[in-house]
């Protein structure tokens, strides 16, 4: 289902809301229906339950509790607003590294919930953007190591310098259409250490 909003068509979102009191959540559950949402108020049971379902998840909080917490770490494919203007200097770094936003005070009657939204959103993106290209490089740091070990072994077992072992490693795999990681492999397991 669509609404617009601001001229544009938007889709309607199932967000995910869980405050230290009712009163608090019904709050926040009426602001993100004004913005053309379904809030879907989560108690404490509802937000340890496991993998987290919907579209966002906002926490408002006044402490930073374990429960909290957990549902933070678990709720990491969201993207995800927390209220709370108790968090320790470390506190803060960690939600940053997971991709979570936070509002450094309670969520008030007219927050802008909206563009918090669309923070968070940017926000996780980005954090996942970093991810995979910090995953990219640990594997090309990892093959790297791999031909390296390879390249050392043909060295010492065929008598070659570094080149001549290079060139003798690119040749192969390109002869067998495999990587040079792949070749590198299977280098390592065929000849001795």
């Amino acid at each position: 289902m669509s609404h617009p909003v601001g001229g544009q068509e938007r889709r309607h979102s199932i967000l995910l809301i869980h405050a230290d009191d009712r009163v608090q959540a019904n709050r926040l559950g009426a602001l993100v229906s004004h913005y053309g949402h379904s809030p879907r108020i989560l108690d404490e049971a509802g937000l340890l339950a496991g993998r987290l379902q919907g579209d966002g998840l906002l926490i408002s909080c006044r402490r930073f509790s374990a429960e909290i917490r957990l549902a933070m770490a678990q709720g990491l494919h969201l993207p995800r607003v927390l209220f709370c203007d108790r968090l320790t200097v470390q506190q803060q770094a960690d939600l940053l590294t997971q991709g979570a936003l936070m509002v450094p005070h309670g969520c008030g009657e007219r927050e802008p919930v909206e563009q918090w939204l669309r923070l968070a959103r940017a926000q996780l993106a980005m954090v996942q953007q970093q991810q995979q290209a910090q995953d990219a490089l640990r594997l090309k740091l990892e093959e790297r190591r791999l031909i390296e070990q390879a390249k050392g072994r043909l060295m010492r077992h065929q008598g070659l310098d570094e080149e001549a072992a290079y060139q003798a490693m690119r040749s192969a795999a390109m002869a067998q259409n495999h990587s040079l990681a792949e070749l590198a492999r299977r280098l390592l397991q065929a000849l001795p250490g």
